[in-house]
């Protein structure tokens, strides 16, 4: 009987790894597809890469000249689909991404959709930085809100040579946006920092992701813009109205009349602007003058299509001059009604940019931020500045605020963590002033993070 049990060990021992018991199960499955437990009932999971897998979004930032690669791992692998998405547009699909992308920020979604319609998402938050030569805009919100049907004059830089742009709707939130891209003629200032184009009057309203095309149909990004019929309100300036309400213009029956007490407060120099609209009418013509109507502030026009609304004109100090001899402006004409006259000013503790261009991926000597003493000339002790940042993917986040040459610190180096204030605000002090000046200006360095703005608050 021993002998018997005994042969009959050997034999189970023998059999058992051949029928995936014990190491036998567990070498088996080791060689097999990992994934292939999951079901296409399964709610899709991001595997790889390690930057994605458990993160729900991710930063890279590289030049236009350069490729962005690529690839994803999910599981249930059989029974999935994967698309790439930007500015709500799929740009691949499949687990490989390759492609170069013009310059502009980029928020990459990677859906991962199942058979069964279950989702997942990851994000790479994409910056492709333009070459230093390339044309852009500047990034001010305000330079980058176009309304349409109306001459815009876009600033920014290398812009000599650029002959067209073309506007790609950014579909969001399934609004009604065209499907095509417009592409619009444009000329560009001798200095190459600005261009000037009109709109389609009945273009789409929303984001636009825009691209430059010179004159050897070249095309560069210039990141995303706005198109509004309504006009863009710097959240920093005050509209001070010197008149409003509704009247109708009709000539020395009905006008509006400003006087020069009314007028007392308005800075030389400044923008005055009107707001109106155009009822039918036998025809429609405006004029601005004084009381006596022998002086033109503005020679009389017809009022057209192609006449911005509101209506802007210079407050120049021979129209003040003028308006205090005869003790009045009048806004006459016909054929329009007035709603509003004013102009703007800073709002009290209103935000100053120093510096808002291209972002710059800091890494010390070799890319940083260099504010002279000429643009610190304006920033008061006691002003708070605000370093707008973004931090992203590298062994390492720090800032550091200091002079040029490197041997005084406004603010010394730390390292930029999860809870650091965005965006990071100092004080300037006398003795910063001082040193700004004695020091060619200011240098923001260190590593590991993208600059977006600079500005201060007096």
């Amino acid at each position: 009987m021993k002998k018997n049990f005994a042969k009959y060990l050997v034999y189970m021992l023998t059999i058992l790894p051949i029928a995936g018991v014990g190491g036998g199960l567990l070498t088996s499955c080791a060689n097999q597809d990992p994934f292939i437990t999951a079901g296409p009932d399964d709610t899709p999971r991001f595997l790889a890469p390690s930057s994605i897998e458990g993160n729900v979004q991710t930063s890279v930032s590289q030049t236009r000249e350069e490729v962005f690669n690529m690839e994803v791992v999910v599981t249930p692998a059989k029974y999935t689909t994967i698309e790439w998405i930007a500015d709500g547009h799929v740009l691949e699909t499949g687990t490989i991404f390759s492609k170069q992308l013009e310059a502009g920020n980029y928020d990459l979604l990677i859906k991962a959709t199942t058979q069964a319609g279950k989702e997942a998402y990851r994000i790479v938050k994409l910056s492709v930085s333009a070459l230093a030569e390339d044309p852009s805009f500047n990034n001010k919100e305000k330079n980058r809100w176009l309304n349409p049907g109306q001459p815009l004059t876009i600033v920014g830089k290398n812009l000599a040579g650029v002959r067209s742009l073309i506007f790609t709707p950014v579909v969001e939130d399934e609004k009604n946006l065209a499907n095509e891209p417009v592409e619009v003629s444009c000329v560009d200032s001798e200095d190459g920092k600005s261009v000037a184009v009109t709109l389609p009057e009945d273009m789409t309203e929303g984001s636009y992701r825009v691209s430059a095309v010179d004159g050897e149909a070249v095309r560069y990004g210039l990141g995303l813009v706005t198109v509004s019929n309504e006009r863009y309100v710097d959240p920093d300036v005050e509209q001070k109205f010197l008149w409003e309400g509704s009247q109708a213009i009709n000539w020395g029956d009905s006008n509006v009349r400003l006087t020069a007490e009314q007028l007392a407060d308005v800075p030389v120099g400044t923008t005055l602007y009107i707001n109106y609209t155009v009822p039918e009418a036998e025809y429609h013509a405006m004029r601005i003058t004084t009381d006596r109507w022998d002086y033109e502030i503005v020679p009389q026009f017809d009022i057209t299509s192609e006449t911005p609304n509101p209506f802007a004109f210079e407050y120049t100090a021979e129209i003040q001059q003028k308006i205090q001899e005869e003790g009045a402006m009048l806004i006459v004409g016909f054929g329009y009604e007035i709603q509003g006259v004013y102009y703007e000013a800073a709002s009290p503790n209103a935000e100053t940019v120093l510096w808002e261009e291209d972002p710059i991926v800091i890494n010390w000597g070799d890319s940083n931020l260099h504010l002279t003493a000429d643009q610190l000339a304006s920033v008061q002790p006691g002003a708070t500045i605000r370093v707008y940042f973004e931090s992203i993917e590298a062994e390492y986040h720090a800032m550091r605020i200091t002079s040029n040459p490197w041997d005084y610190d406004y603010v010394t180096q730390f390292d930029i963590i999860e809870g650091t204030p965005n965006p990071y605000e100092f004080t300037f002090t006398a003795e910063h002033q001082q040193m700004a000046q004695e020091k060619e200006g200011m240098l923001v360095v260190g590593f590991g993070y993208k600059l977006l703005k600079v500005s201060f608050v007096n």
